[in-house]
């Protein structure tokens, strides 16, 4: 009997520990990997899953015409938490089960979050714009008790960050339509997403849509946003219309960005130029002790799903997420 095969999409797997690789291979799979050091491509793609039983993913396209393609494919388990590069609809059709390592992300994106947060507060991109340039100019910034924080999304993350934030003493606002006021913690006021961009100092990003619906944040929402207030976003690039976010700080209407993630990656655009703009090439989740972490998940879910357990509903994705 053949052993199953199972790709390894990631750019990046196992750099510092082989364990999750050796678990695969000890079970008895046959483990082929993306040599290419980058993201696939969608066209490079079918003719190197076309053999797979199952894949360890990145954020590579999983179109329905690349589904339907692969006859082989019975699981594809997500080095992360989003799906939206995966057509879940076709998947659940296909019988293609699809897995994520959700709980692993939430302290990486949450703890950058709050580092960017800080950044901003701090004038970090400024500073380090002007220090680069042999310029000493000092800015003075804030304490976070001075401000007003949004969260836009209060899943796992949102609420991880929320929790490391209260330390600092902000007000702190959410707004998720799939929450009561009687579910949001303590020192936490849950609004509506205008009275949040009205109200907030800074904004910051932990959403789940899918890519159809647009960006949450167009050009707008972007507008009616507090005069001279922040953003952060280390959820979706393309919750955010970049060109209007571009716009609104170029105009000075919102004083400074900081983002992780963008609607096209690697990121070429324009915003990476302006000097209150903090760009990072989407690493939020990517620190030694939460890779590892992932990459287990990532691996234990092949081999849960293989071993007929996947009876864990907070890793089994079945539907796309609800928007927020």
């Amino acid at each position: 009997m053949n052993r199953p095969t199972v790709f390894v999409a990631l750019q990046q797997f196992c750099e510092s520990d082989d364990r999750p690789l050796r678990l695969l291979q000890e079970a008895g799979f046959d483990v082929r990997r993306n040599e290419l050091g980058r993201r696939l491509k969608r066209e490079e793609m079918l003719p190197l899953l076309q053999e797979a039983d199952a894949i360890l993913a990145g954020v590579e396209p999983y179109d329905a015409q690349l589904l339907r393609s692969l006859s082989r494919l019975k699981v594809i388990s997500r080095c992360g938490v989003g799906t939206d590069s995966i057509d879940l609809e076709t998947a659940q059709k296909l019988k293609v089960a699809v897995f994520t390592t959700a709980e692993e992300v939430v302290e990486p994106v949450a703890q950058m979050t709050v580092g960017m947060i800080l950044a901003l507060a701090r004038h970090f991109p400024q500073h380090l714009r002007d220090m680069g340039q042999g310029k000493w100019r000092k800015q003075t910034g804030f304490l976070l008790s001075e401000w007003t924080i949004g969260l836009v999304g209060f899943g796992r993350i949102g609420q991880a960050v929320g929790r490391y934030l209260q330390i600092f003493g902000p007000k702190i606002l959410a707004a998720d339509p799939r929450l009561h006021p009687e579910e949001v913690p303590a020192g936490i006021t849950l609004c509506d997403l205008g009275k949040l961009l009205a109200e907030s100092d800074l904004v910051s990003l932990h959403a789940s849509r899918s890519k159809e619906e647009g960006p949450l944040l167009g050009h707008a929402e972007l507008f009616s946003m507090k005069p001279g207030s922040r953003l952060v976003n280390t959820a979706r690039g393309y919750l955010v219309d970049e060109r209007g976010l571009e716009e609104a700080l170029s105009s000075g209407r919102l004083s400074a960005a900081a983002l992780d993630v963008f609607e096209e990656e690697p990121y070429q655009g324009r915003l990476r130029d302006l000097p209150q703009v903090l760009c990072t090439p989407h690493v939020s989740t990517l620190t030694r002790a939460s890779r590892s972490a992932m990459e287990f998940s990532c691996a234990r879910n092949v081999l849960r799903f293989f071993n007929g357990k996947t009876d864990d509903p907070s890793r089994l994705v079945d539907k796309p997420p609800a928007a927020c």
